[in-house]
């Protein structure tokens, strides 16, 4: 094979963030996403870490002085740590779907005693991309997403309920967005895949994100993937009368004839079929910078040796997928005698 790709996926994690806060002698409750209202505020830096992954938990104010207020933070209810002026702490986040909850008592000046409890439960969101372009049989790599080409993605979320038990992600709710616009056809309930084609060739790739909640389990969760397009290309093979065709090893540019005859088979790979002879792709093949009639629109060709040693011959193919303007290769391959 010219190349191989390997599947990439990438995967984000989006914490819930629950607030619950108190205020001792002043009564005043934070709101579910605290403001600038709010005496004590806090944040999670990053805003969707990772599961077992240091984050950073920070309280800032704009109605009383943090530097001279003594914290106290505890992480599932044991001390983590205690001093005045300790405005952030770094903590480590638990496994997926664990429960952490980490709470703050900021004794200030002008408020008293103010508590702030934070309880995360990490979610994790893989997707995986697929193409509609063909690879030859026993191809080990992934067929890639080709210019003018279709891909499908697909979101597989790791949301587990309070008793650890998996959600059915059939349950859960999809909202699918590309290149940062809202795909509403395709967002819902149980609408875990997303089919798309590129929508510009100016652009490098297609970013497709994902929103994933379950309301009922107040849980929800975001992943991000850009998918770029390739060229297609065309491989030589050999179609031995005895072995079939010989995927195992693509012909090198230069082959030296040592049989009588030898039969090519040409592979397009990365365009948009299912099958290289159905009609939508048309083979030209030239031999010396002559066409050939007798093997046009197919995918192999047969050449036999000449009469005198020492010569070569030329051999050129240009693939056209006549349904996608932009899928096209060439590909040429040098016999010697």
């Amino acid at each position: 094979m010219s190349r191989l790709s390997k599947s990439i996926f990438f995967s984000s994690v989006l914490f819930v963030l629950l607030f619950l806060s108190a205020l001792s002698g002043n009564f005043v409750h934070a709101q579910t996403i605290p403001g600038i209202s709010d005496p004590v505020t806090f944040s999670m830096i990053p805003e969707y870490p990772q599961p077992n992954e240091i984050i950073t938990i920070k309280a800032q104010s704009y109605s009383t002085d943090l530097d001279k207020a003594v914290f106290r933070w505890t992480v599932n209810g044991k001390t983590y740590a205690e001093g005045a002026g300790l405005k952030s702490i770094n903590v480590k986040t638990g496994p997926t779907g664990s429960i952490m909850t980490v709470s703050a008592e900021v004794s200030t000046s002008d408020f008293g005693l103010i508590r702030n409890d934070i309880s995360f439960r990490p979610v994790e969101i893989s997707l995986l991309w697929q193409s509609d372009t063909y690879v030859p049989p026993f191809y080990k790599g992934k067929a890639l997403h080709s210019y003018n080409g279709a891909f499908k993605v697909t979101a597989i979320p790791e949301f587990f309920d309070l008793t650890g038990k998996r959600i059915d992600p059939k349950d859960l709710i999809y909202t699918w967005k590309k290149n940062g616009t809202v795909q509403g056809d395709a967002s819902g309930l149980g609408k875990d895949s997303f089919v798309t084609t590129q929508t510009s060739y100016l652009r490098e790739g297609e970013d497709i994100a994902v929103d994933v909640s379950s309301p009922k389990d107040i849980l929800a969760g975001s992943a991000s993937i850009t998918v770029n397009p390739t060229f297609p290309e065309i491989n030589f093979y050999e179609n031995s009368p005895l072995y079939g065709v010989v995927y195992e090893k693509a012909l090198k540019r230069n082959l030296n004839l040592s049989q009588e005859e030898i039969t090519l088979r040409a592979e397009p790979f990365y365009m948009s079929t299912k099958t290289p002879l159905n009609g939508l792709l048309t083979f030209d093949w030239k031999m010396n910078d002559a066409s050939v009639a007798d093997f046009k629109n197919k995918n192999e060709i047969t050449l036999r040796k000449s009469g005198t040693n020492g010569g070569q011959s030329y051999i050129s193919l240009v693939v056209q997928n006549q349904a996608k303007v932009l899928q096209g290769a060439s590909g040429n391959i040098t016999i010697l005698q």
